[in-house]
């Protein structure tokens, strides 16, 4: 075997394990999304592999080169790695929300990796989304990552003066935080069950007929859940009563989210959009339809 090819993986692996005696707390990823949660970031040398070079003469062991993240989602949560906005892997949290993906990687200067959980009633979390730099014979790990609770509501319009339920999962009998903003603001506390759902039956007394949003995060932390809107008005509209029709969800996932976005996009201007790009039912896609998408906006 051709002994120049020797020296460059002997050379390699000796770089790898001096990277790993001097950088092995040195940060490789751009700052994530500012949050309360202590998300930290460093790389160990790989576990050796065995390779076997093309043409035979015998094998070689080089350390392995992966990215890992590691935190708590929710109960039996599915978790779900995407790279450059690719499904790559997916892994089942524990009964404590406890979970942990390795994904084999090859040396680049930066990848987007994101994140996102979905519990056991299948309602997602929003994308946490990290730069990367991965290091060649490292394993770079990102611990520490914690997804804002899940979040549904029983009603997209709710009776002047009536009550909205909430519902969703967290972590196990974690302290939690419920804020409605618009006409006036509210926030309401409550505590997590065993098996980390929630359901609070919130009062709507006090706040005036209009439009409001209405978010949840653990106590204390500024990471936030996906943002619902809903409306006070003159009668109740149960969302079993629309979430098979939500304008603009042409995939019919129940989320409207940049596929939708670009669902519609790919329609402006033209002739006989189908039904469900067009928002308003006017046989034409414009602003007006972008404008009623943005207020369904799951993300």
């Amino acid at each position: 075997m051709n002994n120049n090819f020797f020296k460059q993986i002997i050379s390699s692996i000796f770089t790898a394990f001096l990277f790993s005696l001097f950088f092995s707390h040195t940060l490789y990823a751009l700052p994530p999304d500012p949050v309360s949660e202590t998300v930290s970031i460093s790389a160990q040398v790989g576990e050796i592999i065995t390779v076997t070079p093309g043409g035979g003469g015998g094998s070689i062991v080089i350390p392995k080169t992966a990215v890992r993240f590691s935190g708590f989602a929710y109960p039996n949560a599915d978790v779900v790695l995407l790279k450059q906005g690719e499904r790559k892997i997916a892994v089942k949290a524990s009964s404590s929300g406890e979970f942990s993906i390795t994904l084999e990687e090859n040396y680049n200067t930066n990848i987007l990796y994101s994140l996102f959980a979905q519990d056991v009633g299948g309602n997602r979390s929003l994308l946490l989304n990290y730069p990367i730099v991965v290091q060649a014979g490292f394993i770079t790990h990102l611990s520490g990552i914690r997804f804002a609770p899940t979040i549904v509501t029983d009603k997209s319009q709710v009776l002047f003066g009536d009550y909205l339920t909430v519902t969703g999962y967290a972590l196990p009998q974690a302290g939690l935080e419920i804020i409605i903003k618009g006409m006036q603001e509210k926030t309401f506390t409550l505590i997590s069950s065993n098996n980390g759902s929630y359901k609070i039956v919130l009062p709507m007394s006090g706040l005036d007929k209009g439009e409001y949003d209405i978010y949840i995060h653990y106590t204390g932390d500024s990471r936030f859940s996906k943002l619902i809107k809903f409306t006070i008005g003159n009668s109740n509209i149960f969302y079993t009563e629309n979430l098979s029709n939500i304008p603009g969800d042409c995939n019919v996932d129940k989320i409207i989210n940049l596929v939708d976005f670009s669902i519609l996009a790919f329609w402006y201007g033209k002739n006989n959009p189908p039904v469900c790009v067009d928002t308003n039912a006017d046989k034409i896609i414009n602003l007006v339809d972008f404008s009623i998408l943005a207020f369904y906006w799951t993300g």
